[in-house]
């Protein structure tokens, strides 16, 4: 059996930004997805891909079986619209624990795996599980840790098939492939970076209770004008922020930080539409609206977010790598 593990990540400076080339800094989760795959050959095997997605309760979602065909498809004789290739696979209707939508795309980023790497899935049967280490709606990349899995066992280029099936940035892409903290511009323009604040001690991430879609806050993003004067000081701060050592400052970066973005996206920020009352500064993470905030804080921080109602408020040791 092979086994293949990527980290979840938080996007720390460059929310959106990131997607026009802003020096952004991203950092890996200890939580992530794994994903186990069986291999049966050819001659005791019915040549099929059997696919289970497990939650972090332990619950299957999602199970389907999948018939792995030699050759090009006629899109006529399946239910599902596949991408011709060269080895494809097609949908076996007779589905038990099908969830909407989850198929297709599953048979999108499969055989665009079979078409950028043409021994992938020959000549046998596999039996796929995924396990997901933290709750769906904590928004740190179910996706993206996908992605970054299959790339893995098909040996083949994450951000190509990223691109191909979710799009976006690709910076998640660059975290879950390297498992360590990256300043990213762009899938040509990443490297490897140690952040390490001494006052880390300080920092908290607190769940809104609530999953942002970052497909929509995006697309609403880019009905806007590029703003160069913006990606420039936001690429300015991430290097301030990551140069940082004084809390204070820390936080006057990050308030700043989300002054700008919050001009930019014609949004309030987050502590004055919900924590107004917060002594210390406070960011969002990734797409404005759910998932994960930092809240600069001490002792007493985990109490006055609970005491609102979010129950879920980990520090910099609990959750990140």
């Amino acid at each position: 059996m092979q086994s293949y593990f990527s980290n979840g990540k938080l996007l720390i400076t460059g929310e959106y930004v990131v997607l026009d080339g802003a020096l952004s800094l991203a950092i890996p989760t200890k939580h992530g997805q794994r994903m186990e795959v069986e291999f049966r050959d050819s001659e005791e095997a019915d040549n099929t891909l059997t696919w289970y997605s497990i939650d972090s309760d332990g619950e299957t979602w999602y199970r389907e079986e999948f018939l792995i065909e030699e050759g090009s498809l006629d899109e006529a004789s399946t239910p599902l619209s596949l991408i011709k290739s060269d080895r494809s696979v097609r949908l076996n209707p007779t589905d038990v624990c099908n969830t909407n939508g989850v198929s297709d795309k599953l048979v999108e980023i499969i055989n665009k795996a079979c078409q950028m790497n043409s021994w992938f899935l020959e000549g046998g049967s596999y039996t796929v599980r995924t396990y997901l280490d933290f709750p769906n709606n904590w928004g740190l990349g179910s996706s993206s840790t996908l992605i970054c899995n299959i790339a893995k066992w098909a040996e083949v280029d994450a951000f190509e098939l990223s691109e191909a099936s979710f799009g976006g940035s690709g910076y998640d892409i660059a975290v879950g492939m390297m498992g360590g903290d990256i300043l990213y511009r762009s899938p040509e323009m990443w490297e490897g970076y140690v952040f390490s604040p001494s006052f880390k001690e300080q920092l908290y991430f607190v769940h809104l209770n609530e999953k942002q879609n970052s497909r929509e806050g995006i697309a609403r993003y880019k009905q806007k004008a590029k703003n160069g004067k913006l990606i420039e000081r936001i690429s300015n701060l991430t290097e301030e922020l990551i140069a940082c050592k004084d809390f204070d400052v820390f936080q006057q970066l990050i308030t700043e930080h989300e002054s700008l973005i919050a001009a930019q996206v014609e949004m309030p920020t987050v502590k004055e539409k919900r924590f107004a009352d917060y002594p210390f500064a406070i960011k969002s993470l990734g797409a404005w609206g759910g998932d994960f905030i930092l809240a600069c804080g001490d002792e007493n921080t985990p109490k006055y977010f609970k005491d609102k109602g979010f129950d879920t408020v980990l520090s910099y040791a609990e959750l990140i790598k």
